[in-house]
């Protein structure tokens, strides 16, 4: 049965709403993906209809890249049509389920969309009234604040009694059944935040009433062991505070430090980069900076800073000083285009046109292969990219080998790199990509290609660099190094492999050798830097990447993770990967 309201297609239900079902489906004269809210007419009476002319009412007073969008309303005589903004990542509950707990800095740039929705909230005196994981979408890499269902338009009075919400994410005044006002929307950020970096709320119970007691008699605090900067303690402090008086103002919290800090931490690394004009620093500020890439949205957050680095490289060759920078340091006001409309899908759908079903349709399964085409590709970027940083991290430590341990790394990654960039080039389907010649059409396609082309300029120029630099330095030393010389005509990945395989024995038997072991032994950022190089040694198994989707190689949770490991957890963790090596070192 074909589905059609106006010039919109209901492809198939995709969940049902307090008013009646919400359906997955597009605008037929532009190809634009929309979530249709289909509500029964005969199911508002009383207190539904208030809540429908409510929703209704706020949607249309937020423009907000952060908020859902109402872009149109369509009535018949049994149905009212609500058509919506439609979001391609799902909520970050499940976002939440697939990852356990999110990083610091995905948290914190979460948190920081979340906050831009409610400027434009709090301007307008709306409160949202039942904010939780569940009604935070996500679409290409965009947190959009939804479901205004239990919203309400405060006007001159600032407070209201309803009790409304999610009991886990409701603020204690709303439980102990008090008048509250807006700031009851601070509490439930603050406990959606605390659960995107635990995994779990700041206060479970069995009931309302258990609950608020401990809300009460528990003030915040973190999990045992947890550790976050400072700055997110002191947010996450101010908003899960019991009295709504002493809870942190909007405009406090609109303009706490959390607001700028990862844009200060670039803006700080990139000042100390620019005072030495050398292509390595600048290589380096790059590097760190874009360690994961793991959405096109973010190769568009940080055009600007990106730019502004490889051009500096560039510069840097060339022996031209660096002029300040003059962009974002992260670019968050932007719209994306609707890849979608470059693609001419009718004949790879028109047999599922217009039905309604709940089966992915043809034209769905080829948007989610897309989006599994380019997250298959920035992948082998991220491993690259992993191979310089660990490359990075060699050559800094300075003991001996290190040099050659960094320069086999980049080289290596710099092979791979080639790899892509022809493959790209030239079109090539190396990893056996469905809709093949359908995805080049993309923008994604495009803008992925596009950033890995300027990629290679910097590791190709760093890649010289160093090789200039290691041959100079073992040539002053009047001696032939045959591992290094045999290293310099490696061109297959074999040969690569077993050179880097012989090395580390060696590097290994150096760092934990007589004159370093006392040095060492107690260092976490050395034990990191083993475990990251048997990683590189074992790279296509480390990095797996699964078809399902769900179940993708998390590079940021994978720094992270070793990053906030206790010392003798990781210690542990390094001696069973050696043994498979079969390298043993000092107890």
């Amino acid at each position: 049965m074909v589905k059609i309201v106006d010039n919109y297609v209901l492809e198939r239900v995709i969940g049902k709403g307090q008013y009646g079902e919400v359906f997955k489906g597009y605008k037929k004269d532009t190809n634009e993906d929309v979530a249709i809210k289909a509500v029964n007419r005969k199911n508002l009476k009383g207190k539904f209809y208030e809540l429908l002319e409510n929703e209704i009412k706020v949607l249309r007073s937020c423009n907000n890249v952060n908020i859902i969008k109402l872009y149109d309303i369509k009535k018949t005589s049994n149905n009212i049509y609500l058509m919506l903004e439609y979001c391609n990542e799902g909520d970050l509950m499940q976002y939440l389920k697939k990852r356990g707990k999110l990083t610091e800095e995905e948290t914190i740039e979460f948190f920081i969309q979340i906050l831009n929705a409610f400027k434009t909230l709090v301007k307008n005196k709306i409160m949202h009234r039942d904010f939780k994981l569940a009604n935070i979408l996500k679409h290409n890499g965009i947190i959009k604040i939804a479901d205004f269902g239990f919203a309400k338009i405060l006007g001159d009075d600032a407070f209201t009694t309803t009790m409304l919400g999610s009991p886990l994410n409701m603020a204690p005044e709303i439980l102990g059944g008090k008048d509250y006002n807006s700031k009851a929307d601070i509490w439930s950020i603050g406990t959606c935040v605390y659960e995107l970096l635990f995994g779990k709320p700041p206060y479970t119970a069995k009931n309302i009433v258990e609950l608020l007691q401990k809300i009460q008699k528990t003030p915040f605090s973190l999990p045992p062991n947890a550790k976050i900067s400072p700055v997110l303690e002191d947010v996450l402090k101010k908003m899960l505070v019991f009295n709504p008086d002493e809870r942190i103002e909007w405009d406090d919290l609109f303009n706490h430090k959390i607001t700028k800090l990862m844009e200060e931490k670039i803006m700080l690394d990139l000042e100390e980069t620019i005072k030495n004009n050398d292509i390595n620093n600048i290589s380096k500020f790059y590097i760190k900076n874009n360690k994961v890439i793991d959405h096109v949205v973010e190769i568009e957050k940080r055009k600007d800073i990106n730019d502004f680095a490889l051009e500096a490289v560039k510069n840097s060759t060339k022996g031209e000083k660096n002029s300040n920078f003059k962009g974002n340091y992260v670019n968050r006001n932007f719209q994306r285009d609707q890849e979608e409309n470059e693609v001419d899908f009718k004949q790879a759908y028109a047999e599922n046109n217009g039905q309604v079903t709940e089966d992915e349709t043809e034209r769905e399964r080829m948007i989610r292969i897309f989006k599994h085409n380019s997250s298959r590709i920035l992948h082998e970027r991220n491993k690259y990219v992993f191979l310089a940083s660990v490359a990075e991290d060699a050559i800094s430590h300075a003991f001996k080998f290190s040099d050659m341990i960094g320069y086999i790394l980049i080289k290596k990654l710099f092979r791979m790199l080639c790899e892509i960039k022809y493959s790209l080039e030239n079109q090539k389907n190396t990893f056996g990509l469905e809709y093949w010649s359908e995805y080049l059409q993309t923008q994604d396609y495009r803008k992925i290609s596009n950033y890995i082309n300027k990629e290679f300029e910097l590791f190709k120029n760093y890649y010289e660099n160093l090789n200039q630099t290691i041959i100079k330095k073992f040539h002053s030393q009047n001696s032939k190094n045959p591992v290094l010389e045999k290293l310099i005509k490696a061109g297959t990945e074999e040969e690569i492999n077993s050179i880097l395989k012989k090395i580390f024995k060696d590097y290994v038997d150096v760092i934990f050798g007589p004159e370093n072991i006392q040095k060492v032994i107690n260092r976490k950022d050395i034990w990191i830097h083993i475990n990251q190089l048997l990683d590189c040694l074992n790279s296509e198994k480390v990095f797996y990447f699964s078809k399902d989707m769900s179940k993708q190689f998390n590079f940021k949770l994978f720094y992270e993770e070793v990053k906030l490991m206790e010392i003798n957890v990781l210690i542990d963790l390094v001696r069973n990967k050696l043994k498979f090596e079969n390298i043993s070192i000092p107890v």
